[in-house]
């Protein structure tokens, strides 16, 4: 299986997220695809000025990126904001040019039907 699945639970917080990523790309071996489930993490303290800043630390990894091209990111949301922020993060990735396709889902298994996982 060529896939890393994230988890993340309670109030995140921009640092922690960035903190998952910057975890993700120091891994020993990167995956093709990645799963990030958020339906039990709280982000109504998250600012969508706050999206720059993944913005940013996305362009500074692009590098990391062209490792994983063709791959897929998906995110699982329970909640509109959860969807709505990662539907503004897929803009980023469409205005980055990353080589890699970020979708949102509302369901784990549509997300895991779209990586292929079944």
């Amino acid at each position: 299986m060529n896939l890393t699945a994230f988890t993340l639970t309670g109030e995140l917080t921009l640092d922690e997220i960035l903190g998952a990523l910057n975890s993700f790309w120091k891994g020993r071996e990167l995956t093709l695809n990645t799963l990030w489930d958020t339906r039990n993490a709280i982000v109504t303290h998250l600012k969508s000025s706050e999206m720059g800043k993944i913005a940013e630390f996305i362009g500074q990894n692009r590098n990391q990126f062209e490792e994983r091209k063709n791959g897929k990111a998906a995110i699982v949301a329970s909640t509109d904001l959860q969807f709505g922020l990662s539907r503004i993060l897929g803009t980023v990735y469409e205005r980055e040019d990353v080589p890699i396709k970020l979708h949102p889902f509302r369901t784990m298994q549509e997300a895991i039907q779209w990586l292929g996982q079944i």
